[in-house]
């Protein structure tokens, strides 16, 4: 039996008991009323005849009849010319007297009889529910310790679906302590990552911009400080975006428009946007002619692939050399298009292959080659919302170089 229905029950005997009692004593108030008026009456009717002198038919006469006020009238009369008053005691209430007190007590009596299972009935269920509420007190201070172990009901005292439910809160107790403590973790990381990004081009502003406040430099040397300066203010400016950008989208605040598009329109945007830095180092790109582009819709959102495109092609651009060719290709399958982004660089090992799209790393091979690692981990992040994937793997043709592949499902 749960403990809420025990309370109910409990809640139950305390009414009946004192409906119970309440129930006794106006009926023994409806009877006694009743009992005392019918004394009176058999009292003034019988002096009544008595004063008048009425023979013995009459009296056997009343008892078949329902009395009549002058009957009554006229013992009363009868009475008080004898000395009695409504105060004078007489046999007829010292019987009523007698009765009276027999009446109470046998109503006593029953109240006791009945009231007794009750109060027996009453207390054993408010031991059970002592008994419960300490085990649940128990069970609860356990939960309180988030590192214990699962909580142990030592009893049989709490129902099956009351455990079920402590069982639940605990679970969920823990599953909360574990995503706290893995988000405190994450964030002592972000705060080691992000001081790690920024110490390298604040150091190397600081020490350009006091060379040239202290030395003399000739024209052209200040030049070429200032456009060291501005390189490394634009990759921390870089940085910074891609960081808002990541904290709005893992906090829910970018909403993605995934509408069926054409995907050539979203390859030419990110292509016309990497043009010119791709032609500063004479790198072409190149859209596989073979299939008819503009016929080919996927649900995306236009916006934030686009900018997935353009940061595979800005890899592709800083980690090929000069001269080199990118080639950017779509195959249409079954229930999903992929989109081939392959170049001529200088390759990702395979023992990375499932690293490189985690927040700020970078491998040992391109430390020295600008870059903030966050660019590969929004981009899984963009693909991932729009129910896609993302993967790397080494070109198979001999050269040298990465396919960078991305799956978009054909429907939503």
């Amino acid at each position: 039996m749960g403990l809420r229905c025990k309370v109910t029950i409990l809640n139950f005997l305390i009414f009946f008991g004192i409906t119970l009692i309440a129930a006794t004593l106006s009926a023994d108030i409806w009877i006694l009323s009743e009992l005392k008026t019918s004394y009176a009456n058999t009292e003034l009717i019988i002096s009544g005849i008595a004063g008048n002198g009425e023979s013995g038919d009459m009296l056997l006469q009343w008892q078949k009849e329902l009395p009549s006020q002058s009957w009554l009238l006229s013992g009363e009369q009868n009475m008080a010319s004898h000395g009695y008053d409504t105060q004078t005691k007489t046999v007829w209430d010292k019987t009523y007297d007698s009765v009276k007190y027999k009446i109470l007590l046998f109503s006593a009596a029953i109240d006791i009889i009945l009231l007794i299972p009750l109060y027996l009935l009453y207390h054993l269920i408010q031991k059970q529910i002592s008994l419960q509420s300490a085990e649940l007190e128990k069970t609860l201070q356990q939960i309180q310790n988030t590192d214990s172990v699962k909580p142990v009901f030592s009893s049989g005292l709490l129902d099956e679906k009351l455990k079920d439910r402590i069982s639940s809160l605990w679970e969920q107790i823990q599953t909360d302590h574990n995503h706290l403590n893995q988000e405190k973790e994450e964030t002592k990381a972000l705060v080691t990552d992000i001081s790690h990004q920024l110490k390298t081009p604040v150091a190397v502003l600081k020490t350009t911009i006091e060379l040239l406040n202290t030395e003399k430099m000739t024209d052209s040397e200040q030049q070429e400080f200032l456009s060291h300066c501005l390189s490394q203010v634009e990759g921390l400016e870089n940085l910074t975006k891609a960081l808002v950008n990541v904290s709005r989208l893992e906090k829910g605040m970018v909403q993605l428009s995934i509408k069926p598009s054409a995907v050539d329109e979203t390859i030419l945007t990110a292509v016309n946007r990497i043009y010119e830095k791709a032609s500063k180092k004479c790198i072409s790109i190149e859209l596989s002619k073979n299939l008819p582009l503009d016929k080919i819709i996927i649900p995306h959102d236009k916006k934030w692939t686009a900018e997935v495109f353009i940061n595979l092609l800005d890899n592709a651009i800083k980690y090929s050399e000069r001269g080199s060719h990118i080639q950017i290709s779509i195959e249409p399958l079954t229930t999903y298009i992929r989109i081939n982004f392959q170049d001529e660089g200088i390759g990702i090992p395979k023992s990375e292959y499932h690293k490189i799209f985690q927040r700020f790393y970078r491998s040992d091979s391109v430390k020295t080659i600008e870059g903030s690692g966050v660019g590969l981990y929004l981009s899984r992040k963009i693909i991932e919302r729009q129910n896609g994937t993302i993967y790397v793997r080494s070109r198979t043709d001999g050269k040298c170089g990465s396919i960078f592949s991305i799956q978009f499902p054909m429907s939503l």
